[in-house]
């Protein structure tokens, strides 16, 4: 058969099998080990240390294979994961991008143990012109300019591995002490482009940075190239660099549809007070561990009426009545809905929300807001046990109610029913629910077509049960 089939139709077969396949098929023969590489298009490498680089001086000599001959044997490649404790993360860096392959690359994930320096980013980038996504662990010095000359990235991810504080990071100071941005820095001339107006915007739409200080320098340059960011990540940042108020962060917002702020207490309440501001098209908004109760409220009474998705994940800054002000009249502030059809909220997800009673929760469901949700999560939020009746109440009281997600309460009781027009539950890590409540459950579902719960508790009526309404677990 080998010999019967042409290496085009070789191609087409491989390329229909699973990855998991991939092993296997290597094994067949010599041809079809390079028939499989060169059909293949996502490829992850672990570098060892010992590897040869396009700039190592015994490039082409000792029993290492080079980077460069590796990526040799898979020229239509469209997608690299580069994982590697080598500490020239440069020379790495211009090896991809001598690659047959680097003109095919649109997603390049490069994750050295070492930082990569803009001068390597700005040689490397004329290699990679289709490259429509970058990650990188660590860049230094934090300059990003080199960012201009990759005409085809939409999506750039800058996750910084630091310790938990670096010499020179400081936390920003209250609102109030801050409320006039400074001058900007004498010495930053990254920065000094005279007319504002003739600053070309960058085609990033989708911008993540992790670990950014308030002294960090070479963000307002990024900032102000940004107009066009529809989504933006914030990620264990205790800046937004450039001076504690960062004049020029404000206007990356004006477009955004979705802002996330993951562990950012220190600047929490500035960018929720900017985005309520700027922020008129956002539609998703995921705050975990940071933000002030009044900042959150003044943020909702804003912006809350035109959002689709809030993610929350606030144990002592989340109280009833920011589900009261979600709950309000549309015309909050003079804000309303963007299409005028009032509230549009779709997904409301808490975790670890310790302070919500049920009497928020309540309200939020009478609201025309709480009538228009189609996912619930309730993440480690004990008030459902803590109330008996208000699960039976708000599945019964959402009646567009489709997911819910109760994972991680351990004391969630397994006496109440979820609603029979659900379609998706998650009950994982709730030791209280047993393996009757969930075959109850299944049986009266009308709906259901995915439960996530341990196989452990699943018995075997259950599992008839199961194949019957071709309900999916896990």
């Amino acid at each position: 058969m080998d010999v019967v089939l042409c290496d085009e139709l070789v191609q087409e077969i491989l390329q229909r099998l699973p990855p998991s396949s991939a092993p296997s098929v290597s094994l067949v023969s010599k041809r079809w080990l390079s028939l499989l590489r060169s059909s293949t298009s996502s490829l992850s490498l672990r570098i060892p240390p010992n590897i040869v680089t396009a700039t190592d001086a015994t490039a082409g000599t000792g029993n290492s294979p080079s980077l460069s001959s590796i990526l040799a044997h898979y020229p239509f490649l469209t997608n690299l994961t580069v994982i590697s404790t080598r500490e020239d993360a440069d020379a790495l860096l211009l090896s991809i991008a001598a690659a047959a392959c680097s003109p095919r690359l649109a997603i390049l994930r490069f994750l050295p143990a070492s930082p990569l320096s803009p001068s390597a980013l700005l040689s490397s980038a004329a290699a990679f012109p289709s490259l429509t996504s970058l990650r990188i662990a660590s860049l230094l010095p934090l300059s990003f300019c080199w960012l201009s000359s990759l005409p085809s990235l939409r999506s750039f991810s800058l996750v910084r591995s630091r310790p938990k504080r670096l010499p020179g990071c400081r936390r920003e100071p209250p609102l109030q002490e801050a409320e006039e941005p400074p001058p900007p820095p004498a010495d930053e001339d990254e920065d000094d482009d005279g007319d504002q107006s003739t600053l070309v915007t960058l085609p990033l739409e989708n911008l993540s940075l992790s670990g950014i200080c308030a002294a960090d320098r070479g963000l307002s340059w990024l900032w102000r190239r940004c107009a066009g960011l529809r989504w933006l990540q914030l990620r264990a940042c205790e800046g937004t660099g450039d001076g504690p108020s960062s004049p020029a962060f404000p206007s990356c917002l004006p477009g955004l549809l979705g802002l996330e702020l993951r562990t950012c207490r220190a600047i929490a309440d500035r960018v929720l007070l900017h985005a309520a501001e700027r922020c008129r098209a956002l539609t998703s908004l995921l705050l975990y561990d940071g933000g002030s109760r009044d900042a959150l409220r003044h943020f909702i009474h804003r912006r809350g009426a035109a959002l689709r998705t809030l993610d929350l994940r606030l144990p002592l800054d989340l109280h009833n009545d920011h589900l009261f002000a979600i709950a309000a009249d549309d015309h909050r502030g003079g804000t309303v809905a963007l299409n005028g059809a009032g509230h549009q909220l779709a997904a409301l997800r808490l975790h670890s929300c310790c302070l919500v009673t049920g009497d928020g929760l309540r309200s939020l469901a009478w609201s025309p807001a709480g009538a228009a949700i189609e996912e619930l999560a309730l993440v480690n939020c004990d008030v459902v046990e803590r109330e008996p009746g208000l699960l039976t109440f708000l599945s019964q009281s959402m009646q567009r109610l489709q997911r819910l997600d109760l994972s991680h309460n351990e004391t969630l009781a397994d006496k109440e029913h979820c609603g029979q027009q659900l379609e998706v539950v998650d009950i994982t890590r709730c030791p209280g629910i047993v393996g009757d409540a969930i075959e109850i459950l299944v049986m009266n579902a009308c709906r259901l077509s995915q439960l996530m719960v341990e196989e452990s508790k699943v018995t075997e009526a259950t599992l008839i049960w199961l194949s019957r309404k071709a309900i999916k677990i896990g």
